[in-house]
């Protein structure tokens, strides 16, 4: 029994008519009763300020003590933003009532009886915003909630003292689901791998952490061993943490790994709104130390608890999203190593990619604590982890026939008439427990074990040639054998999925409101489906996969798509505040149902989702979305589907290595129709295109020229944010092909309107655009001569590094440093900046980090005059550029650089064939800074192998440099082509010795 009402009711209407106090009040009812509703409970009567409700009464409800608790707190939540500016209380007491049905009015208006007396007395004693439950009532519900006891209290017209308790939270559920199971066959035939459980968790327990895989057939009972495992460790005070996959777990990326994260890692129960979630997340973190923001936005965002108008901090790609929420997992488990629990995940073969790297961490990660793992899944599936050292499997073989005959016995019973019954089923399943399991039932519910059957030789042939051969052909003839509404249902529940939502069935199965609750009723009879833990609202799961596969199976695809489309539509308005963590599930329905391009839609905001942190997996539902639409009619929906899709495959494919060449049909395809569509993709596509031309080893003037079509799309004074985003690629784009005051031009607008920047630009460009235009303008001003000034910004790029977890943010001030380094000829600098790149770039791999880091630390080397370390490791840079055709950007630097290194070691044929490569490629490439120093060594290393005699063409390369000096304004360039143009002055000898240190890499 529950009562709700206003606080302070009475007050705030004082001043009102009767008709004003209505509409005041009004409106806060409806939310009491639309959260009663919500959650199967009757609204009895409304009353004034107030509401009372029943659950469990007049309709018998499974968990209706749970659910009435549910229902509280989405009340509360409900008026802590309904902006009416109420606050409520509710009481709950559990007990008898009388229902008169003379006086049945529908909505419970026959029940009477103490209870409701004393529950109406409870609600007084809540505190604004709070819940207050009776013992009777907390009774019902102490392993599912935490409380704080408020003591004995005498109740007005109650005899005797009452214990009231204020309930403070629900737990998330961590029930196996045969736990609701009525009864269990015997545990038969497993002792030795239940020994070999306990004994992995004896290891656990000092700190030796396995991890345990339980292969087996359909039916063989991998979930029934890990019940009674899972029993037996709460019977020792173990905790269990459960998730498990589903039937459609390729359409729900990444399901598990969260589940895990809020209900393992965070404790996020159900019940907590975004911000009470938000809290827990902040203060787990916080064990581990202070936690940098970019952590916290990155979980919010991806448990879909962050703020409304949040932005996701910039600082990581996708990929590197990635990692760092595995890095975090592993942080996580390794922080809890001196806790005993077990975490168990089952069917492992419905898994999705994403979610198997995530279970691959869990399970590394636990070596070396006290966190157990188990894991169930089909001999058809592949482990990635199974050549851990932590891991071991353990193979279900099928029952022994006296086990079977056991299992089979415990349910037809000892009657010796059933003997050959008995045999008939021992022999037909195989060994399979859930097969015999099945064929009883089909031989039950055939009459075959009732008294008086006939059981003559005859008819014991024809039942043994009656009986299926296969496990799906039993579960199939039960099936057949169902009623309705019972067999509609059950086929409704079959394209939901292993796990039910009541909501999502009442919503596809309204034409059988009426009888639903009997339909349901019948089905748990029949032991085919399963009522679940309320928490979250009511739900069942089937018995066991097989039956809700079977059941999906034999339905003709003609009557399948209309369900699916049902349940597509059922489960927008059921997942509603998690659309986008569903949105692959609604979008297979709807592919299910035919109707490709509201499943196109769904795969895009799925692909856009996971994108944030996985981005080969986001081109995945991205080449979805692409294949939905193939062949569908143009219209302006598909259209720009089709845009998004080529232009975001193009965008992650970029961050994923591809190069332009594997991109371009999409970026063709998306650039042909977004004029059509959306103006304001095509300037970011040219952008994306340029970019992956100049580093796929393209001239930097096309990225430049694309860059600068791009902002001719655009009115002049229009949206400066978007102006900002082109501004800053643009800065990048020039910086690269030499023209340094272009560049600091761009830059300075970019870094005037960078707050202007929207969402949409943030999570395209996919990084810290301030980190990046930031370390952009450090470096042109050293190459521009202004040193002071970029020594000032890198100082500033240094703190507000402190805030990113990206680690190419984070080499970008050391790079920069290791620049200035080298104008100030300072090798101490260049030394410690340098290390401290290459420790990122150890610490987070990937080689294009790895390029960073060997360019930064051949530099420092040559800096200090150590070129013969400097030759070697710029090797080292090039050849990983051209093996793993990453940072090809940097190959035309690397390569002059390595010519000044060849010379510094007086190799100078050397020097001059690498120069000339140099020169060659820049020019090809449009890199104007490499160029102009391959030009200088090309001329020096001229002097210094023929003297004067090569002065005319030494000068004429003298020359092109000076030229390239004045255009691009690098200035840091002319002391040193002063120094070796003053070298065609000298009398005629033997060449001169040199003296200088290596230019920097880009």
């Amino acid at each position: 029994m529950l009562f709700a009402d206003i606080v302070g009711s009475t007050e705030q209407i004082a001043e009102l008519d009767a008709e004003q106090a209505m509409d005041r009040l009004g409106p806060a009812l409806a939310l009491m009763c639309e959260s009663i509703e919500i959650f199967s409970g009757t609204v009895v009567r409304t009353m004034g300020d107030g509401v009372m409700a029943l659950f469990g009464a007049p309709k018998a409800l499974e968990g209706h003590a749970l659910l009435a608790c549910e229902a509280a707190f989405h009340m509360q939540r409900a008026f802590q933003g309904d902006g009416l500016g109420f606050r409520i209380r509710v009481g709950m007491h559990s007990g008898q009532v009388a229902s008169d049905p003379q006086q049945a009015d529908g909505r419970g208006g026959g029940a009477h009886g103490l209870t409701i007396h004393l529950a109406s007395r409870v609600v007084g004693l809540a505190e604004p915003g709070g819940i207050c439950v009776t013992e009777s009532c907390y009774a019902l519900l102490r392993s599912s909630c935490d409380v704080r006891f408020l003591g004995k209290h005498l109740l007005k017209g109650i005899s005797g003292h009452t214990g009231i308790y204020a309930l403070m939270e629900l737990k998330a559920a961590t029930t196996n689901r045969l736990t609701q199971q009525g009864s269990l066959t015997p545990f038969l035939g497993r002792a030795d791998e239940m020994e070999v459980l306990k004994q992995a968790l004896r290891l656990t327990e000092r700190g030796q952490a396995r991890a345990v895989g339980i292969s087996g057939e359909p039916g063989a009972g991998k979930s029934r061993l890990c019940h009674e495992f899972i029993q037996w460790c709460s019977s020792h005070s173990i905790p269990v943490f459960e998730v498990r996959a589903q039937p459609y777990g390729h359409a729900m990326p990444l399901q598990p790994g969260l589940s895990l994260l809020r209900t393992f890692f965070f404790r996020i129960p159900p019940t907590d709104d975004a911000a009470a979630a938000r809290a827990r997340i902040a203060a787990r973190l916080t064990e581990l130390g202070t936690p940098a923001d970019a952590d916290l936005a990155l979980l919010y965002d991806f448990l879909g608890v962050a703020e409304a108008d949040s932005v996701l901090l910039p600082g990581l790609n996708p990929k590197l999203r990635h990692a760092r929420l595995l890095s975090l997992v592993r942080e996580l488990v390794k922080h809890d190593a001196a806790t005993t629990c077990v975490i168990l995940i089952e069917d492992l073969h419905w898994l999705d990619e994403a979610s198997e790297e995530f279970v691959a961490t869990l399970v590394e990660a636990a070596a070396g604590t006290q966190t157990m793992v188990v894991l169930n899944f089909r001999p058809s599936y592949r482990l990635p982890w199974a050549q851990f050292d932590n891991f071991q499997k353990v193979e279900l073989d099928q029952l022994s026939s006296s086990e079977i005959e056991h299992l089979v016995r415990s349910l037809i019973g000892p009657r010796q008439e059933l003997h050959e019954i008995c045999r008939l089923v021992v022999q037909r399943s195989g060994g399979n427990p859930f097969f015999a399991e099945e064929l009883v039932r089909s031989l039950a519910d055939g009459g075959f074990l009732a008294e008086g059957a006939d059981l003559r030789a005859e008819a014991l042939e024809a039942i043994e040639r009656s009986l299926p051969p296969t496990v799906q052909a039993v579960i199939g003839a039960r099936l057949d054998r169902l009623g309705e509404p019972e067999k509609t249902l059950l086929q409704m529940c079959a394209i939901i999925g292993k796990e039910i939502p009541l909501a999502v069935l009442e919503h596809m199965a309204s034409p059988l409101a009426s009888v639903i609750e009997k339909g349901l009723d019948g089905l748990c009879h029949a032991e085919l489906i399963l009522p679940q833990p309320a928490v979250g609202g009511r739900r069942f799961a089937f018995r066991h996969p097989l039956i809700q596969e079977v059941a999906y199976s034999t339905q003709l695809k003609v009557r399948r798509g209309p369900l699916h489309c049902a349940v597509a539509l059922a489960m927008e308005v059921y997942y509603r505040d998690q659309l986008d963590e569903y949105a692959a599930l609604i979008a297979y329905h709807y592919e299910s149902a035919g109707q490709p391009v509201d499943a196109a839609h769904h795969s895009s905001r799925a692909a856009q989702w996971v994108g944030s942190t996985n981005a080969a997996l986001a081109i995945k539902h991205w080449h979805k979305v692409r294949a939905l639409l193939h062949g569908q009619a143009r219209s302006s929906r598909a259209d720009s589907l089709r845009v998004r899709a080529g232009g975001q495959i193009a965008v992650l494919g970029w961050r994923e290595g591809l190069v332009l060449q594997e991109v371009q049909p999409f970026i063709d395809e998306a650039m042909a129709l977004a004029g059509e569509v959306d103006n304001r993709l095509i300037q970011l596509l040219l952008m994306v295109e340029g970019r992956m031309l100049q580093a796929s080893g393209g001239p930097a003037d096309g990225y430049v020229e694309r860059l600068l079509k791009a902002l001719a799309l655009m009115p002049v004074g229009a949206d400066l944010g978007r102006a900002a985003t082109l501004n800053a690629a643009l800065s990048q784009a020039y910086a690269w092909a030499g023209l340094l005051p272009q560049a600091l031009a761009a830059n300075d607008i970019a870094l005037r309107d960078m707050e202007k920047i929207d969402r949409l630009d943030r999570e395209f460009i996919g990084f810290s655009i301030e980190h990046w235009v930031m370390g952009m303008r450090g470096r042109l001003l050293t190459r521009l001569g202004r040193l002071e000034e970029a020594e000032q910004c890198l100082k500033e790029l240094l703190v507000l590094g402190q805030s990113s977890n990206d680690p190419v943010i984070l080499q970008f001030a050391h790079f920069g440093h290791v620049d200035l380094a080298w104008c100030r000829k300072d090798p101490a600098l260049a030394l410690a900046h340098s290390t401290r790149v290459a420790e990122i770039a150890e610490k987070h791999e990937g080689p294009y980090l790895r390029v960073f880091a060997l360019s930064c630390l051949a530099l420092a080397a040559s800096i200090g005059g150590d070129f013969e370390t400097a030759q070697r490791t710029f090797s080292q840079a090039l050849i990983l550029v051209r093996n793993a055709k990453v940072a090809m950007e940097f190959e035309t630097e690397i390569l002059a650089s390595l010519a000044e290194c060849h010379r510094g070691l007086g190799r100078f044929e050397q020097a001059l064939d690498v120069a000339r490569e140099a020169i060659t490629l820049s020019r090809q490439r449009c890199t104007r800074l490499p160029e102009c120093r391959a030009l200088i060594t090309c001329a020096a290393a001229m002097l210094d192998t023929h003297g004067l005699a090569s002065a005319v063409e030494a000068r004429a390369l003298f020359a092109e440099a000076e030229g390239l000096v004045r255009m691009t304004g690098a200035s840091i360039y002319e002391e040193l082509l002063a120094r070796e143009q003053f070298r065609l002055t000298e009398p005629a000898g033997e060449p001169q010795g040199v003296n200088f240190i290596v230019g920097q890499a880009a």
